[in-house]
């Protein structure tokens, strides 16, 4: 499970890297989905985990999403205060995802419902 915890940690911070979700999804999905194979983490959960951990680019810069350059262009935000915002929404959404989502997540497999 640490694993599961340090690639999904590692997937959020390179989210800042990349403008686009699709380019972030061909680039390092397969990447963290082989660590995660590697390492053992449990493939359902890394794969769901994968997916929102992307969801949360259009937050984590202002370039992420598609209304984020339009709100930043417009003059809304500096940059600092849109990457610290960005930072602590991303990273409680994942510690919401690895505590509530995670069990979420077990009780819907175990029941065959996912």
């Amino acid at each position: 499970m640490m694993a599961l915890i340090v690639i999904l940690t590692l997937s959020v911070s390179v989210r800042y890297l990349f403008a686009s979700g699709g380019a972030y999804v061909a680039a390092m999905v397969p990447v963290f989905a082989t660590v995660g194979h590697v390492t053992g983490a449990p493939t359902e959960l890394l794969a769901l985990g994968l997916v929102f951990a992307n969801s949360y680019g259009g937050s984590v810069t202002h370039y992420g999403g598609g209304p984020g350059p339009i709100a930043f262009g417009a003059g809304y935000n500096d940059i600092k205060s849109w990457w610290i915002t960005g930072a602590i929404i991303a990273f409680g959404s994942l510690i919401i995802h690895l505590t509530i989502g995670m069990a979420w997540w077990k009780l819907l497999m175990s029941l065959g419902w996912l």
